[in-house]
């Protein structure tokens, strides 16, 4: 398949639709040979007139592009090409954590448990970064992903760990604001004030990441990919499952 040109880049291959944006591995090029590998996210043709959408889509863009950090995914470039708006993004050579899991498990195996930790690890680092940047004030970002997954945590054949996606995130001085009553994220990993639909804070991707972690060391969760809102309520109440009891390998330290 040729390269398609769409203003400075060169499409290379589609590697994700959504629901909201399609994914492609692209090349950038300038002058005296200048060139490299981004990611382009651009909206679908067909949301390109909600305003919903569009100002979701900038919200991403506006948010990540305050970030310089070794596990934040990188925004290089907003755009507007023929009617659709598009994100630069940094190029990351490997798999999401969803992927990686899964393919632990289909092998009958774990994600090793130094690795998980480390993993986790460096996405508290990422996250912590944009919980806690200023605006050019110096005042709060107040920045809430809202979306932690594993499918938003991607790691590099490297061994580097990105946290991205920053689509539905909320910061103090964002444009838009979310419709009353409208969640937004996935069940499966949503504290209980987000799926109640209350205000939210840094605590609610802590206790995401949480969950994140615990699936990664106990396989608990793997099924629940897709989760209605019927079964997001307990999760205030549930009686979860001892680590130790679902993996004897783990030191007594994470006998949570």
């Amino acid at each position: 398949m040729s390269a398609q040109s769409f203003g400075n880049y060169q499409l290379i291959k589609k590697l994700a639709t959504g629901g909201m944006a399609e994914v492609w591995l692209a090349k950038q090029t300038g002058i005296e040979g200048f060139n490299r590998h981004v990611v382009i996210k651009r909206i679908l043709p067909h949301l390109a007139e909600d305003p919903e959408f569009v100002q979701m889509f900038l919200n991403e863009a506006r948010i990540a592009s305050r970030f310089n950090h070794p596990n934040i995914g990188q925004i290089y470039d907003l755009g507007e090409k023929d009617g659709q708006y598009y994100i630069a993004m940094e190029f990351i050579h490997g798999e999401d954590l969803g992927r990686v899991m899964r393919r632990a498990w289909s092998t009958g195996q774990w994600v090793a448990r130094h690795i998980a930790l480390r993993i986790v690890a460096d996405a508290c680092g990422g996250l912590y970064y944009a919980h806690t940047r200023n605006d050019d004030q110096g005042r709060p970002l107040k920045v809430v992903h809202r979306d932690i997954s594993p499918q938003n945590i991607l790691i590099s054949f490297d061994g580097a760990v990105k946290v991205l996606d920053f689509g539905i995130a909320k910061a103090s001085d964002q444009v838009s604001s979310t419709k009353s009553g409208a969640i937004k994220g996935k069940f499966a990993y949503m504290a209980p004030e987000q799926a109640a639909g209350k205000v939210l804070d840094a605590r609610s991707d802590i206790f995401a990441l949480g969950l994140v972690l615990y699936e990664l060391v106990t396989v608990y969760g793997r099924s629940s990919v897709t989760v209605s809102s019927r079964r997001c309520r307990p999760r205030s109440n549930v009686r979860s499952t001892r680590l130790r009891r679902s993996r004897r390998s783990l030191p007594s330290s994470t006998a949570w």
